[in-house]
């Protein structure tokens, strides 16, 4: 889609259309400052698999089988939208901002903690945040989540979690955080993010889809970028916000020498699996919210956590640079019998070596395993009891998956900790993962360089923000809405004109 331009100088350059750079660009218009938002994708309905297009027309999905969701090379993962609102998914906290993650003090105990606090720099701040983007959802068309807090919740440390699981998982865990959330499926997203596009257009705001900024340098008032498409040309802007979300890496990393950014290789990554069960067995864990996080600490202090439950959902892969990765995927409109999550360790990157390259090792040797791609085993053959007999048949919900030594490919310590979150939550529920159930690999996350960001978003280079899951600090939808919104009202204090 093309779009006539009036100018070339802008008070703000938003570049990427998810959640981040959506929220960023609509704060910026309705306070009257001249935005321009360059997506490198299409709008959102002509980003959409042909699949989900052939659902929300109304077809059955077996008459368009021929369309494959979970192609490695899926191109619904870029456009207006963003990964996030491609698919059903789950917004997160709707009643109260959780810290719902924990690693050791170093002193023998442990802190909670929740990242969008950290990039703040308060856990007012990131709660006010939540809060204020999930008005907005509301505002614009999101059905508002009903009923109050559960009667049978209490705070425990400084997270919300319901009174019966944290029974039922005793001392097994260090955290176990449930915490009501809220989904938004893919109509509804498209709603929600066609009226927060219209109220963009209504202000001062562009939109392009299809163009890519790349060029971006500095100025004597602001910044100039070069951008490529059917309207593109050099643009001028007095701030810049970066928001390209989790494929944007490559064009990250190739962009913060050049503008003098400061950073660092991130210390710590995420590394892991997903776990694929039948969703009969995972009731236990899905029947107190949506998505529910446990984490226990390995021998080594790093935390392993179950992430991202996908309730009758589907595992997705895409091709990440030269890898092939993993991702849950929710599946509200169209439920499968399955249920898949996340269980991934924070693992300490070595001295001496760059934590993306690390992390992306990982996703290689596991995909070497895997003849190139991801890597399915089941749960008996990975804790070395085979299983035996009958029993209840799960297959991969993943369309190209090799079966193969998963224990083999994740080396002792990772498996060793997805064999302790296993054993965990079959302590705190008999049977919920049998030797049946699947797991699949790489799962990588945080693999950003770890940028010098002020709690505005705002680097070392004055006027130049990182939002979302380009920021290092954060990821997911309403997380990243937060950020847009703090850099977008950082940008418009700036001074001065391009």
């Amino acid at each position: 889609m093309t779009e006539p331009l009036a100018e070339s100088a802008w008070d703000v350059l938003v570049i990427g259309g998810g959640p981040a750079g959506l929220f960023a660009a609509h704060e910026s218009a309705r306070a009257g400052q001249r935005v321009l938002l360059v997506e490198a994708g299409d709008d959102m309905r002509g980003s959409l698999c042909p699949r989900v297009r052939a659902v929300l027309r109304g077809q059955r999905v077996r008459d368009v089988e021929k369309f494959r969701l979970q192609c490695t090379h899926c191109t619904c993962l870029v456009g207006i939208g963003g990964a996030a609102f491609h698919f059903d998914t789950n917004l997160g906290y709707i009643r109260g901002l959780t810290r719902s993650k924990v690693e050791s003090d170093g002193g023998g105990g442990t802190r909670t903690y929740s990242g969008l606090e950290r990039a703040l720099g308060s856990f007012a701040a990131a709660q006010s945040g939540i809060e204020e983007v999930y008005e907005t959802f509301y505002r614009l068309g999101l059905p508002r989540a009903g009923g109050d807090q559960p009667a049978d919740t209490e705070t425990i440390g400084d997270h919300q979690a319901d009174t019966g699981a944290v029974d039922a998982v005793g001392a097994a865990f260090a955290l176990a955080d449930t915490a009501p959330s809220q989904p938004i499926t893919v109509d509804e997203a498209l709603g929600v993010v066609e009226a927060m596009l219209a109220e963009i257009r209504a202000e001062r705001g562009l939109v392009l889809t299809g163009h890519r900024a790349s060029g971006i340098r500095r100025t004597g008032r602001g910044f100039a970028a070069t951008v490529a498409g059917p309207s593109g040309g050099e643009f001028h802007a007095r701030s810049v916000i970066v928001a390209v979300g989790k494929l944007g890496l490559p064009w990250v990393r190739g962009h913060l020498d050049d503008l003098a950014v400061r950073y660092d290789s991130p210390r710590r990554v995420d590394l892991g699996v997903r776990l694929e069960t039948s969703a009969e067995d995972a009731a236990p864990l899905t029947a107190a919210c949506h998505n529910p996080k446990f984490t226990y600490l390995n021998d080594a202090g790093e935390p392993v956590r179950t992430f991202c439950v996908c309730e009758r959902g589907r595992i997705m892969q895409y091709q990440f640079l030269d890898t092939v990765v993993l991702d849950g995927q929710h599946c509200l409109t169209t439920p499968t019998a399955r249920t898949n999550l996340g269980i991934i360790t924070t693992v300490d990157v070595p001295r001496g070596r760059d934590g993306t390259d690390f992390a992306l090792d990982f996703a290689r040797r596991v995909n070497k395993a895997g003849t190139g791609g991801s890597v399915v085993q089941s749960v008996g053959e990975f804790l070395g009891r085979p299983p035996s007999g009958s029993g209840p048949t799960v297959t991969s919900s993943l369309l190209e998956a090799a079966r193969g030594d998963l224990a083999g490919a994740l080396g002792p310590a990772r498996t060793a900790d997805v064999a302790g979150m296993i054993e965990r939550l079959n302590d705190a529920s008999p049977g919920l993962v049998g030797p049946y159930a699947l797991l699949a690999a790489p799962v990588v996350e945080r693999i950003y360089p770890a940028l010098e960001l002020s709690e505005d978003m705002e680097s070392s280079v004055p006027g130049l923000y990182f939002v979302g899951d380009s920021s290092s600090k954060i990821i997911g939808v309403t997380y990243g809405a937060v950020t847009g919104i703090r850099a977008a009202r950082s940008a418009m204090g700036r001074s001065g004109a391009c």
